[in-house]
């Protein structure tokens, strides 16, 4: 594919191709190189314009942000074990996994249990 970055509907046809990494490409681009940067602002305009490329445009930044997650490396003590051999890898597997009690979806159903479990105690 050639990307022709003066010509707004090449630029929407390339972004098209890797939403999440043509987006930031093209950002940065527009940043640098006054150019283009019309033609890029236009593309941009003609993404949140159609139905179909507006929401590949917010597909793309919620996973661009779910991989933005900072991983946090594990404390120097943690690493002195692994080291030493008193823990392995596969004992942080899973560390920042969140508690299932977490979960949105199932939150209304264990508040009502909760509620329903206090009404009973009261009576």
């Amino acid at each position: 594919m050639l990307l022709d970055l003066n010509d707004p509907k090449s630029i929407v046809a390339w972004w098209e191709v890797f939403p999440e990494r043509h987006g930031p490409l093209l950002a940065d681009w527009a940043q640098r190189r006054p150019e283009v940067r019309g033609a890029i602002a236009l593309a941009s305009q003609m993404i949140r314009a159609n139905p179909r490329t507006a929401v590949m445009l917010r597909e793309a930044e919620l996973r661009r942000a779910a991989n933005e997650v900072a991983q946090v490396p594990p404390s120097h003590d943690e690493q002195l074990a692994r080291e030493e051999g008193v823990l392995q890898a596969d004992d942080f597997a899973g560390q920042d996994e969140r508690d299932p009690r977490d979960a949105w979806d199932t939150w209304d159903a264990q508040e009502d249990e909760s509620v329903q479990e206090l009404d009973a105690v009261a009576c």
